[in-house]
């Protein structure tokens, strides 16, 4: 089943989500990092083990409980329908949202039936991660705002000594410390009052989007993952996943 995208945008009103939350797996991107594996295959349905990337995806949302999953596809559609077919198979029921050209992390949200109702998870379909989603949605659920983002903790070690000052004066210094930033994780968490800001037809990302529902003034939470998490970019970051499953690392 294919939704049709709403015609305007609007703005952040409180909606209740009187069941528990849907998730969209954002599956249409090209994959051209991973050519020539992806020329054949889209990405997401490359294996790790004895399963696809996105039915571990899958998965992992039916252990949280999620059992209606918005599948957004583009590129090799038909790919997704033919290996992962109405979704019972994985304990859930998939509908795919077809992109008639490329809309970015979020623009397939404006596929999303508007009277839906009820909160949805949103991530890539890319990544692989040991992260309970319970507790994501539990999070997001515990402070009732717009939008939550997941984010994975990035560690550094500045190569020099690092001096502490107060103005021109010495204070300090640190020999080659670690730093470490909170990144983006690809996974969200969204109220149904923020789906009429994704405008339709038009390419989005989510980051995008989270400023438009910071500008209206509301908040958006940051929920730190301490589990494993995988991004798989590029030919190195896919066999970095394959290499932890093989020696059971990954579990």
């Amino acid at each position: 089943m294919t939704y049709s995208p709403r015609e305007e945008e609007g703005t952040i009103a409180p909606t209740p989500s009187p069941e528990g939350p849907v998730a969209v797996i954002m599956a249409g991107g090209r994959g051209q990092r991973l050519r020539p594996l992806t020329d054949k295959v889209p990405k997401p349905l490359l294996r790790v083990g004895g399963r696809s990337i996105v039915e571990r995806i899958i998965l992992s949302l039916a252990e949280a409980g999620i059992r209606d999953v918005y599948l957004a596809v583009s590129y090799k559609a038909q790919a997704f329908e033919e290996r992962l077919g109405d979704g019972a198979a994985l304990g859930v029921r998939i509908t795919y949202l077809r992109e008639r050209e490329r809309l970015g992390t979020a623009g397939a949200l404006s596929m999303v039936p508007p009277d839906l109702g009820r909160s949805l998870l949103v991530m890539n379909a890319d990544i692989m991660t040991r992260l309970v989603f319970a507790d994501l949605v539990s999070f997001h659920g515990e402070h009732g705002d717009p939008a939550t983002i997941a984010a994975i903790r990035y560690t550094s070690r500045v190569p020099y000594a690092v001096l502490r000052t107060e103005g021109t004066a010495l204070t300090g210094i640190e020999e080659k410390p670690e730093q470490g930033v909170l990144c983006n994780a690809g996974i969200y968490m969204l109220r149904p009052e923020v789906l009429p800001l994704v405008p339709a037809d038009t390419t989005i990302d989510m980051p995008d989007l989270l400023e438009k529902v910071m500008a209206e003034g509301r908040p958006v939470r940051v929920f730190e993952i301490r589990d494993k998490w995988f991004d798989i970019g590029s030919p190195e970051d896919f066999e970095h996943v394959l290499l932890e499953f093989a020696t059971g690392e990954e579990e």
